[in-house]
């Protein structure tokens, strides 16, 4: 299939996985590659195949135009921390709060996301 007039195909993976409640949710992923190395991953949960097929061939689209993978915001630790808070659609317990709350605390928050390793 081609979309849009870049003539794009979709080079995404889309998983539909069974909820709990029995509804299905579908993974819609988007991968890149330079070199044997991933250079770009992004991905979105969708309620509808359809919706998730029409927002990875929209992205790939954008991924081709120049510069569409351009730089990525690399924000502070502690902006990350806030935006977590923010946007949790859980409560967040006593205990995680306070552990959030003392990594804001220290020197490594205010440092960029990037500088840091991923645990491995």
């Amino acid at each position: 299939m081609l979309y849009q007039t870049r003539n794009v195909v979709p080079m995404g993976t889309i998983i539909g996985r069974t909820r709990k409640d029995g509804s299905t949710a579908y993974l819609a992923q988007i991968l890149r590659k330079s070199k044997g190395q991933i250079v770009y991953r992004e991905s979105q949960t969708f309620d509808r195949k359809q919706a998730a097929k029409a927002w990875m061939a929209r992205r790939e689209t954008e991924l081709a135009l120049p510069g569409g993978m351009g730089k990525t915001p690399d924000p502070k630790l502690s902006e990350v921390i806030d935006r977590y808070i923010k946007e949790s659609e859980h409560e967040i317990g006593r205990t995680k709060a306070q552990v959030l709350a003392t990594i804001k605390g220290l020197d490594i928050a205010d440092r960029k996301c990037s500088d840091h390793d991923p645990v491995e």
